[in-house]
């Protein structure tokens, strides 16, 4: 007995060296202060096990949570295809973010007045040459028509054939064929 008595001496010794340390008399004090909350946790966790429990029991919740899951066409091939989009959400995630960084530029740049009229005056480099051309064509159109309005004239088999040895018309004519040979090339297939 007075073995026991010595042993439980020394770790009563040991126990209060422990205690003498500051930190550790500051954790602990902190740790009391602290009961309380542990203790609310504690009992919201006991709560919510409660709450699993009864439901489980519950017959009629059970039942319906099986009938609202035996609406859904889950399959092996669904979940497999989930688990593809989960395993893919990394590269989605880096595509989705080149795709906001592209987006942030173009929104700054098309705030930026400096950017855009420079670009917009390179764009009418390119443009405006276009535009001149379709100009061009629209007016000799115009004219075209207005000369055959105010001339009317009536041709003859002989003045189309001299049309056919004018190099334009020559020109134009194989234009014309090879047009017909590709639209027969492309009925066929």
């Amino acid at each position: 007995m007075a073995n026991a008595t010595t042993s439980m001496n020394e770790e009563i010794h040991q126990l209060m060296e422990v205690l003498e340390k500051p930190e550790i008399r500051h954790s602990l004090q902190q740790l009391l202060e602290k009961l309380p909350e542990i203790q609310q946790t504690i009992e919201s966790v006991g709560e919510v096990i409660e709450f699993g429990e009864s439901v489980l029991k519950d017959e009629k919740t059970i039942s319906r949570y099986e009938d609202l899951v035996s609406t859904y066409n889950i399959s092996l091939d669904t979940l497999s295809a989930v688990v593809q989009i989960i395993e893919k959400m990394p590269k989605l995630v880096h595509i989705l973010q080149q795709l906001e960084d592209v987006m942030d530029f173009i929104t700054a740049v098309l705030q930026d007045k400096q950017t855009t009229t420079y670009v917009i005056n390179n764009a009418k480099e390119y443009i405006d040459p276009l535009i001149d051309n379709g100009k061009k064509g629209m007016s000799f159109i115009k004219i075209v028509q207005q000369r055959a309005e105010e001339k009317p004239q009536n041709l003859t088999v002989f003045s189309i054939i001299k049309w056919m040895k004018d190099p334009s018309v020559q020109r134009l004519l194989n234009y014309v064929q090879a047009t017909l040979d590709i639209l027969k090339e492309k009925n066929r297939t």
